[in-house]
Order: structure tokens, then C-alpha cells, then sequence
């Protein structure tokens, strides 16, 4: 069984917040904060926050406030983020969403809308990172992410690729050269890719083994060792990844020569 998203509801009325716990508790973890001070918090702590709807109008920090941190945070910015506000004019709902809002529903509003509005931004977050992780490329820097999270990916990657030799390098090495802690790595390549950063080790240096392949090297265990993998495991992800043993890749690409 899946284990429930986490979404925390940030509102300064208390009915308003029970009745998004009652309305969302069935398909998701509910965590609920009263400002965006209190928010702010619960992001820092050990909680895993998939989501989060919050009120404009709050006392101590409103939800534009919090918005704004939230998405200019590395550690945060991926989270989606809902608006909600009693705000009508198209001048409020264009302002809340040019501040980087996923989306702005005005109160009073219907769950079973907010529920399909929910469902449909991690529906494109999961459609985008299976074209992120099912092209040639592996890992995109595609129009989908935003620039913060294509400068993330990027800085990965060049990390990743610059030890590729390295039978060693680990996530714990990409995570302190990263400056960013294991957990929050972790959240910050899934929520983007859909991979974790061991995967996405991996895969680096599969498609570095493959373009050798490619380039004419046919000793197998060689090109394992200069990408940093164990010819077993070698052999073992790149028929996982392209659906052939390297062994049956070479002599694929001779018969077509």
C-alpha cells in the first residue's frame, strides 16, 4: 500500500482548517499550521510536506509571504503551492499565480474542486518526470522544470559526470558537494526527476558507459571500470535501462554497421 502524501494546510480560522482536514484526511497526511511563521516551521522539521494550500489573509505571516519563501527556497521550491483567498478580481488571481503560485481557488470553495485540482498538478509533476526519466537523455533540462530546478539538475549532473571513474563516489559525497543534506537532496531529485540520487548516479554513468560503447570500445570490463561500475553490475542496470546486455547491444550495432 502507497503511503499517503503529506499536505499542510496553513489557515488563521480554525473551521476553515478543520474543514480541509475532514476533506482531504481520506486521500491524504494532513498537517495544519496557523500562519505562515507556524509553516515555515513544520518545512524545517523532520516532516515530509508534499503540498501545500494556503490562506492569503493571515496575521504573522500571510500566504504570498510564505509563498514566496517557499518557492525560493532549494530545499522547498518544488513543493506546489495553492492559494486560497476570498479575493475575487482577476487582478488578485493573476497576481497570486505571477508570485509562483500552482494555483488559486477563491472561498468559499467546493472540495470535490479542490480535490481535482490537487489530483491534477501531481499528475503533471508525475507525467513530467516520466518524460524527464524515459528519454534518451535520462535526465532533461527540459521547458517543464523551472529554472531553479533545471540550475539543480545541471549542478548535479556536471557533479555526477566529473566522477564518473570513481567506484566510490557516493550519494554522500553528491550531497556534500551539492551542500545540501542527504534528506533533502533525496526530496529535491524526486520531486523533480522522479529518480533518487543513487539512480541517478547510476544512470550517469550507464550513458557514459554507452556513448564508449558507441565510440567503438568493445572490452566490456573496460568500460565498466572507467565508469565507475563492477562489470556485473555494469551489465545488470544497462540491460535494466536499454532493454539489452551490453554484450547483446554490441553486436545490435555491428549487424547494423
Amino acid at each position: 500500500m502507497n503511503e499517503k502524501l503529506t499536505i499542510l494546510v496553513v489557515d488563521d480560522d480554525i473551521d476553515t482548517l478543520l474543514f480541509l482536514q475532514r476533506g482531504l484526511q481520506n486521500d491524504y497526511h494532513v498537517v495544519r499550521a496557523t500562519n505562515g511563521k507556524e509553516a515555515l516551521q513544520i518545512l524545517d522539521s523532520d516532516n515530509k510536506v508534499d503540498f501545500v494550500i494556503t490562506d492569503i489573509m493571515m496575521p504573522v505571516m500571510d500566504g504570498l509571504q510564505l509563498m514566496s519563501l517557499i518557492k525560493g527556497n532549494p530545499h522547498y521550491h518544488h513543493i506546489p503551492v495553492i492559494l486560497l483567498s476570498a479575493k475575487r478580481s482577476e487582478t488578485d488571481i493573476i497576481a497570486g499565480l505571477k508570485e509562483g503560485a500552482d494555483d488559486y481557488i477563491t472561498k468559499p470553495f467546493n472540495m470535490t474542486i479542490l480535490l481535482l485540482r490537487i489530483r491534477k498538478i501531481l499528475e503533471w509533476k508525475e507525467n513530467g518526470h516520466y518524460h524527464q526519466a524515459t528519454d534518451k537523455k535520462i535526465i532533461s533540462h527540459g521547458s517543464a522544470l523551472s529554472p531553479m530546478d533545471a540550475e539543480l539538475i545541471s549542478q548535479v549532473t556536471s557533479k555526477i559526470e566529473a566522477n564518473i571513474p570513481d567506484i566510490n563516489y557516493s550519494v554522500a559525497q553528491l550531497s556534500n558537494d551539492m551542500g545540501l543534506t542527504r534528506g533533502h537532496l533525496y526530496k529535491k531529485l524526486m520531486a523533480i526527476t522522479g529518480k533518487s540520487p543513487l539512480e541517478l548516479i547510476r544512470i550517469t554513468k550507464l550513458k557514459h558507459g554507452k556513448l564508449l560503447l558507441d565510440q567503438g570500445m568493445t572490452n566490456i570490463s573496460e568500460v565498466a571500470n572507467r565508469v565507475g561500475i563492477s562489470p556485473k553490475q555494469f551489465a545488470h542496470y544497462f540491460k535494466i535501462i536499454y532493454h539489452h546486455t551490453p554484450s547483446e547491444y554490441l553486436k545490435i550495432q555491428r549487424e547494423r554497421e
